[in-house]
């Protein structure tokens, strides 16, 4: 599902890794071994910026941080590596496999591809948004290996989440859920839960992406950069 006329500078490749020269060989078997490999923090973003130029700019705050998001993920490679069988794969760009609920309140997937264009991106994920609720019905399926889980809840301010997971077969898929805008000591904050495969990423990865996430959204014009306010 290409984004029409977006033009990013993210090459697409998948590279498969070379198990005995990597560095994390060590780290990936000793954690591959565990029947749950999982580990998952929760942070608090300051969102105050990043609300105000979303809202002064006419960006859904959910497709808006849906791109925050994905453009802080992508920012890290330790969160762009998959397994799939014996194997691990560097993709050199992951895409947002989302939920959405239909207007029946039934859960949804929309999948959308990331670029760099946020503004490309904008359009084309309201678009995939409106396609899939109008479709009437959505197959709950595997949306493939490029891609990151992402959610939000809307009506709840949390301090901790945990996902559904099948622990029969390698996931190293990251799961990303963000809570609802709270006011807090003259500020506004999120709570950002990120779960990843500890084979291929450790909390120096995590917090990569936190504070990455974190600066995109103290400084709303560098993490639109590029955006057309007539998008």
């Amino acid at each position: 599902m290409a984004v029409p006329g977006a033009a990013s500078s993210l090459e697409v490749s998948v590279k498969r890794i070379d198990l005995e020269g990597w560095s994390r060989r060590d780290q990936y078997r000793y954690f591959s071994k565990m029947q749950c490999p999982y580990c998952s923090v929760t942070c608090e973003i300051d969102v105050s910026a990043a609300r105000s130029f979303m809202k002064d700019s006419g960006i859904p705050s959910y497709v808006g941080m849906i791109y925050l998001v994905t453009k802080a993920a992508n920012s890290v490679p330790e969160l762009r590596l998959r397994i799939e069988g014996e194997a691990v794969y560097d993709h050199d760009v992951v895409h947002p496999s989302f939920t959405i609920l239909s207007d029946g309140g039934q859960l949804y997937f929309c999948r959308t591809r990331y670029t760099d264009d946020p503004g490309a991106f904008i359009k084309h994920t309201r678009e995939v948004m409106a396609q899939t609720k109008s479709a009437g019905e959505c197959p709950l399926d595997s949306t493939g290996q490029d891609v990151l889980y992402l959610s939000c809840l809307p009506w709840v301010h949390f301090t901790s989440v945990s996902h559904p997971m099948n622990l029969n077969s390698p996931d190293a898929i990251p799961r990303i859920v963000w809570g609802r805008f709270e006011a807090k000591e003259n500020k506004t904050v999120m709570a950002v839960n990120l779960q990843v495969h500890h084979g291929l990423a450790d909390g120096l990865h995590i917090s990569q992406f936190m504070q990455a996430l974190g600066e995109s959204c103290a400084a709303p014009d560098a993490g639109f950069a590029g955006l057309a306010r007539s998008f």
